[in-house]
């Protein structure tokens, strides 16, 4: 049996900051609006890349949080 796996892109705050040309402030609140996807590996937020991809292909799209952080 021969399965295969796809695993989202994540990416830091600031690595997605710099690749989409907005400040990391401005990203963190988008995954707080829960408008990104992200989930928090100790004090560390990833940033789910195709969700980001999305929010900007598509507008404000709300996205499902996949972790709860204040």
């Amino acid at each position: 049996m021969n399965d295969t796996f796809s695993y989202p892109t994540m990416l830091s705050v600031k690595n997605a900051a710099a690749q989409f040309g907005i400040s990391a402030y401005y990203l963190r609140n988008l995954c707080r609006a829960g408008k990104v996807r992200f989930v928090c590996a100790g004090n560390r937020w990833l940033i789910n890349a195709d969700s980001l991809v999305a929010f900007f292909n598509e507008g404000d799209i709300p996205a499902e949080r996949e972790n709860k952080h204040s």
